[in-house]
């Protein structure tokens, strides 16, 4: 009896053991382009393309094992203008070690829609995994899908 005891709580300890450190409980295989996921702090600098930065943007990036994203901005809320959340998609070049993203979101001035933007990043993580820095390049659209401002920076990430 003390050994069907024995048995029965060394499968249970080694089964948890394995549950809890795979991927249907982590959701993050060990892949090398994994190392992005969790959650970041964002500040980019954008300006119209070919000239220097005129506008610093924060938002906050959550990564997500599969490839998806969310993107929160970090803006006071009441302003007239606003924007939406963020939801987009990531890769990862295992060739290049870079990844690339694209993430889309929704303006509103003074509660109407007022159309929607747009922003593709290329970045690099650094060694330690904790700064991803590189380009990006953003479109704002109007409510009627007409082009309003194309921008050009880059965006410097620290892992919260």
């Amino acid at each position: 009896m003390q050994l069907k005891i024995l048995i029965a709580t060394t499968l249970m300890a080694t089964a948890g053991q394995a549950i809890a450190a795979g991927p249907t409980t982590t959701g993050a295989s060990a892949a090398p382009g994994n190392r992005v996921v969790g959650i970041w702090s964002n500040a980019s600098q954008v300006g119209p393309c070919g000239q220097p930065a005129t506008t610093t943007g924060y938002n906050t990036v959550i990564f997500q094992a599969g490839g998806t994203l969310v993107d929160n901005p970090r803006a006071p809320a009441g302003t007239p203008t606003q924007r939406s959340i963020g939801l987009g998609v990531w890769s990862y070049n295992r060739a290049t070690g870079q990844y690339s993203q694209r993430v889309q979101f929704d303006w509103f001035l003074n509660g109407a829609y007022d159309g929607y933007q747009v922003v593709w990043r290329d970045f690099l993580l650094s060694n330690d995994g904790d700064v991803a820095s590189g380009d990006v390049t953003t479109t704002r659209y109007n409510a009627d899908g007409s082009v309003r401002a194309e921008l050009c920076g880059s965006a410097v990430s620290n892992r919260i």
